[in-house]
C-alpha cells in the first residue's frame, strides 16, 4: 500500500510539471501562430525560406504541445490506475480486519453457550426443587427451561451462518458490517439567571420558558435576571435586605387577580391604562389606594319650616 501511496504523489508531481510545460508551449505556440499570420498579412510573400522557417517554427510548437498532451492523457491514465490498486488494497485490507473481528465475536459467543445453557440447568433444577410448593418458583424454572430451549435451537441454525461470514466479508461476497451508532450525547444548557426580589407592586411577567407569572404584592418572586433588575430599576420590587420586607411580607394574602386593570406588565412595564395614578411619594410609602365604587344620587325628603 504504501508503494502505491509513493507511485501516485510521483505520478502527481509529474503531472504538475508537464502541466507548467504545457503552458509553456501553447504560449510558444500561439507567439508562432501569430508571427506567421503577421508574416502572410504585412511580410514579403516571396521570400519562400522566411515563410518556411515560420510554418516550421509553428509546426514545432504544435508537435510539443501535442506530446505533452499526450503524455497527461497517459499520466491520467496512470493515475487512475494506481488509485483503482490503492482503493482495492485498501478494501481489501479493510475486509481482513473485519472479518478478523467478526470471526473473534463468533467464537467468543460459541464459547459463551455452552457455559450459559449448563448454568441455566443449574438454576432451573434449583428452582424446580421448591416448585412444587412454590408457585413463582415454578413459574421462573419454566421459563428459563423454555428460553433454554429456544437459545439451543436458534443457536443451531445461527452458528452455521456465522462461521461462513468472516470468508464472505474477507472475500467480498457480503458487506463489511457497520459499526453501532454512538450513542447521543446530552449537552445540558446553563440555566439562564434569575433573581429573587421583593415585590412593592403587582405584576406580572413571563420566565425563560415564555410562560405568563404573576408576581403578588409584599412576596419574595423568583423571576429572570434582566426581569428582576427592571423591576428593581422602576421600584416595582425592592432587594430582600430592604427593612420594609420584615413589615410587609405576606401581610396581604395570597389572593392575587393577575388579570386586574392595576397589575403592571414587567414585559411592556407600562402603567396599565385606566389605573389610578400612584406617585413616587405615595409608592416610598407604600401606600395602595382601595377601589372607590361609583358615586350614586339619591333624594331625601328634608322638612321644610
Amino acid at each position: 500500500m504504501q508503494n502505491l501511496e509513493t507511485t501516485i504523489a510521483s505520478l502527481m508531481k509529474r503531472d504538475e510539471q508537464l502541466a507548467a510545460k504545457r503552458a509553456v508551449a501553447q504560449d510558444t505556440l500561439d507567439k508562432a501562430i501569430s508571427a506567421r499570420q503577421q508574416e502572410l498579412l504585412a511580410g514579403d510573400l516571396d521570400d519562400q525560406h522566411a515563410l518556411d522557417k515560420l510554418q516550421g517554427a509553428v509546426d514545432t510548437a504544435a508537435s510539443t504541445l501535442a506530446g505533452i498532451d499526450d503524455a497527461l492523457a497517459a499520466l491520467a491514465e496512470q493515475k487512475a490506475e494506481a488509485e483503482r490498486q490503492l482503493a482495492a488494497e485498501r478494501e481489501r485490507g479493510a475486509r481482513a480486519a473485519a472479518a478478523d473481528k467478526l470471526h473473534k465475536q463468533v467464537a467468543a459467543i460459541e464459547a459463551a453457550l455452552p457455559g450459559y445453557l449448563e448454568q441455566s440447568r443449574v438454576l432451573a433444577d434449583a428452582l424446580s426443587e421448591i416448585g412444587h410448593w412454590h408457585f413463582e418458583s415454578g413459574q421462573m424454572a419454566s421459563f428459563v427451561q423454555n428460553t433454554m430451549g429456544q437459545v439451543e435451537m436458534a443457536a443451531n441454525f445461527s452458528f452455521a451462518e456465522l462461521k461462513a461470514m468472516p470468508d464472505a466479508v474477507r472475500e467480498g461476497r457480503q458487506a463489511i458490517p457497520g459499526e453501532p451508532a454512538p450513542m447521543p450525547v446530552a449537552v445540558a444548557e446553563p440555566e439562564p439567571p434569575i433573581m429573587t426580589v421583593f415585590m412593592m407592586r403587582t405584576a406580572k411577567y413571563r420566565d425563560s420558558d415564555g410562560r405568563s407569572r404573576g408576581a403578588g404584592q409584599w412576596q419574595d418572586v423568583t423571576m429572570p435576571m434582566a426581569t428582576a433588575q427592571l423591576a428593581l430599576d422602576k421600584g416595582i420590587a425592592v432587594p430582600l435586605t430592604d427593612r420594609r420586607r420584615a413589615e410587609l411580607r405576606g401581610t396581604r394574602g395570597g389572593d392575587f387577580n393577575f388579570q386586574a386593570p392595576d397589575v403592571i406588565d414587567l414585559d411592556t412595564v407600562e402603567e396599565p391604562k385606566n389605573a389610578p395614578h400612584i406617585g413616587p411619594v405615595l409608592l416610598a410609602a407604600n401606600f395602595t389606594p382601595l377601589p372607590t365604587a361609583e358615586p350614586r344620587t339619591i333624594l331625601i325628603d328634608v322638612p321644610r319650616s
